[in-house]
């Protein structure tokens, strides 16, 4: 980004390199294109519906539908146009069963289920509006947050299912979400394969007791590569490659970081030490401080609501006022504090962009 392009942004702010993002995309769209399975968007990370627009453009017919993790975010994606939504979590609370139902009233909103008492819960509010609705069981595939165990026990809930009257099992769900943060390549792909083996096994017992299942969805943005190489699986659900973070960067280093966190110089306490305009309002520390960009040696002394106190690496000097950036360490999380974005392209400032599925917990 040109220097005198972030200038001009007043602090502290979330600043979009367009470029870095559009990179992202193709990267994920040449993927999808070799290994021909659906890419269904996931928009927890970016929480803007414009977004999900361009990466569904730039892929074409091989991207079908969303993933989205709240009823709240499904209602916001649906008002943009969006009419094949997967809420890729359970939707348990009474309140959301209802708004869920209602959206199938013009949309394909679909939810996943790990419980009997919730799909009793969902059909009777599916039968009340008078809607057949369509849900996918979630498999725990090791991580041990959501979902039944595969194979037998996903059976017997699936023999559940089959007896409500409005609800229809079209799918399976897996996350390996807990094998992201391992770092050695083969490892991960070996265990990634090895969760893909398990949906897919699963499936198998499923269809040899009279179900007709082949819709496999799975992966986040840190092992969406390995499981295609699966058989069976038809659905990846990668959503923080977008705008990736630090985290993400270290594992997948394609994915460059897109968005960082601009801040301002406020005050040189002392030698090598300064105060910047951002903390714990702005970024999130609970998985990670952010790094400072171009500033290698930086490194955060304190952090407050409104302040971050830095040491400054041996060759660095900051002026009062002078702009400095950070990658964020989670990018999904960081995006939620903030209500917009601004946005850059080939160093020219084209828009701040509201974050319209900001703060949509419920």
């Amino acid at each position: 980004m040109e220097k005198n392009t972030l200038e001009n942004i007043p602090t502290p702010a979330l600043v979009l390199n367009y470029d870095i993002m559009e990179k992202n995309m193709r990267y994920m769209a040449d993927f999808i294109e070799r290994t021909k399975v659906n890419l269904r968007h996931h928009t927890k990370t970016a929480k803007i519906p414009l977004i999900a627009h361009l990466q569904m453009k730039i892929v074409g017919d091989s991207a079908k539908g969303i993933a989205v993790a709240k009823v709240g975010e499904a209602e916001i994606y649906a008002q943009c146009g969006f009419d094949d939504i997967l809420i890729a979590n359970q939707v348990i609370d009474p309140h959301h069963i209802e708004r869920l139902v209602l959206l199938n009233k013009y949309t394909l909103t679909r939810c996943v289920v790990d419980s009997q008492k919730n799909v009793v819960d969902l059909n009777e509010a599916a039968k009340k509006y008078k809607i057949n609705l369509e849900v996918l069981i979630d498999i725990d595939l090791g991580m041990g947050r959501t979902g039944v165990k595969p194979r037998d026990p996903a059976l017997e809930l699936a023999n559940f299912i089959k007896e409500q009257s409005n609800l229809n099992l079209v799918g399976l769900q897996g996350y390996e979400g807990h094998l992201t943060p391992q770092t050695d390549n083969e490892i991960r792909k070996q265990q990634t394969e090895e969760c893909m083996k398990e949906l897919v096994a699963t499936r198998d017992l499923l269809n040899r007791n009279g179900f007709n299942i082949d819709y496999l969805t799975a992966s986040g943005s840190g092992t969406f590569m390995f499981s295609p190489q699966v058989e069976g699986i038809t659905e990846i659900q990668p959503g923080t490659y977008v705008f990736s973070d630090d985290h993400l960067h270290r594992v997948v280093p394609e994915f460059e970081p897109a968005v960082s966190i601009l801040t301002t110089v406020q005050n040189n306490t002392a030698k090598r030490l300064y105060t910047l305009d951002a903390g714990t309002k702005t970024f999130p520390t609970g998985d990670g401080k952010p790094i400072f960009k171009d500033y290698p040696r930086c490194r955060f002394r304190v952090i407050t609501e409104e302040h971050s106190q830095i040491k400054a690496g041996p060759n660095d000097e900051f002026q009062l006022g002078q702009k400095i950036e950070l990658i964020p360490a989670h990018i999904c999380i960081t995006i939620n504090l903030h209500d917009f974005i601004h946005v850059i392209k080939a160093g020219e400032y084209i828009g701040k962009w509201p974050i319209l599925a900001r703060g949509k917990n419920y």
